[in-house]
Formats: structure tokens, sequence, C-alpha cells
């Protein structure tokens, strides 16, 4: 008869640890495929569409299919399993939740070329078509020294790749897929103004506009 608990007990701790292994996989998926797509091995779309916001993502709702269905049939052995359960249960709804509003985030269309002066929009090496403006981010209206301007395109998250008396210009690697932005600073007499453009073509659900906003803000911030 002590066969049969020490059995069911067995068989439970085995659906834990299957539960647990499933409920870190996508994010471990996700890490890996970050990373080769930080590093060129595969591309943007095939990293970030398929393999993350597709098959990571789905990954996510069996794992808490499977961590719910382990809580239920550890019921019995409740004492020793429970909590453990529940613990994996929670961390498998936390990474579903994380993925699906991620992945709705990232479907939202930005623009990919924003300025804060579209008449004479600053230049940018291999920018192509026109920018747009992005609500609320405005040109500054003073000429910033350029010392200045090349502290706020770093505390944006900008390394400096030039620094002229009217320019300043900088390139960010974006940890998310190698999704990074490049950053002209113009200087003028009456007013500086910024232009991001964004070196990759995809969604990012208005990251450009959000990294010209801290940009401006940094350089309205500088002392």
């Amino acid at each position: 008869m002590a066969s049969g608990p020490r059995s069911r007990l067995k068989t439970g701790m085995a659906k834990v640890r299957i539960a647990a292994g499933l409920a870190v996989a996508a994010p471990l998926m996700t890490f890996i495929v970050l990373l080769l797509t930080r590093n060129g091995i595969v591309s943007l779309d095939l990293g970030l569409d398929l393999l993350t916001l597709k098959i990571a993502s789905t990954l996510t709702w069996a794992a808490l299919g499977y961590a719910t269905a382990s809580l239920v049939l550890s019921l019995p052995q409740f004492n020793r399993l429970g909590l453990i359960s529940i613990a994996i249960l929670i961390f498998c709804a936390g990474v579903s939740a994380a993925f699906f509003f991620q992945s709705r985030a990232i479907a939202v269309a930005g623009p990919l070329d924003v300025s804060t002066d579209l008449t004479e929009p600053p230049a940018v090496p291999g920018a192509a078509g026109a920018p747009v403006a992005c609500p609320g981010v405005q040109a500054v209206m003073t000429q910033v020294a350029p010392a200045k301007a090349t502290d706020a395109l770093q505390a944006a998250g900008f390394s400096v790749t030039e620094s002229q008396l009217f320019r300043s210009r900088g390139v960010r690697d974006g940890f998310w897929f190698g999704m990074g932005h490049e950053a002209v600073v113009r200087i003028r007499p009456d007013r500086t103004d910024v232009r991001v453009v964004a070196r990759y073509d995809h969604t990012d659900g208005g990251a450009t506009c959000k990294v010209a906003a801290k940009l401006v803000a940094a350089l309205q911030a500088a002392p």
C-alpha cells in the first residue's frame, strides 16, 4: 500500500518538473533568438516575428495550460506539490501576459524616420524618404553648445560618431533584436533640431519617436 502514495508523488513531481521546464522554455528561446538576431545570424523578421512572437509565444500558452493541469493533478499531494505548482502557474501566467502585451505593442506601426524640422530636416547618410514629426517632440529653441549636444546623445543611449561645431551624430544599438537608431543633432543660432532614423524596417510600437523624445529631453536638460 505504501508504494501507491510514493508512486503518485513521484508521478506528480515529474509533472511539476515538466511544467517548470516549459515555464522557462519560451524566455530561454527568446534570449537565444535575440542573441542570434543581434549578431546577424538570423534576420529580424525570422527572429522576432516567427521564432519569438509566434513560436515562443505559442509555447508560453502551452506552458500555462500544462501548469494549470499540473496544479489540478497535484491537489491530492497539495502539501508537498501545491505551493511549487502554484508558483509555476503564476510564473507561466506572467510570461504569457508579457508575450501577449509585447506582441500587441510592437505590432503598432510608428514612424521610422522622425525630425523636429520637416522643412529642412538634418541630413542623415543613407536615410531615404522624408521624415515625419512626432507628437509633442519639438526643436529646442536655443543654440545648444556642441559639448552639450554630445552629452545629450550619450544620455539618450547613443555612441557619438561625429562631433562638430554645428552638428553631432551618434548611433544606438538597441538591445532588443538589434533594433538600433541613428541620430543627428543640428545646431543653429536660434534653434537646435534633431533627426532620428531607425536602422531597421519593422514596426516598433513607436520606439523611434520615444528615442527622439528622450534625445530632445536630454538636450533641454543639458546645463
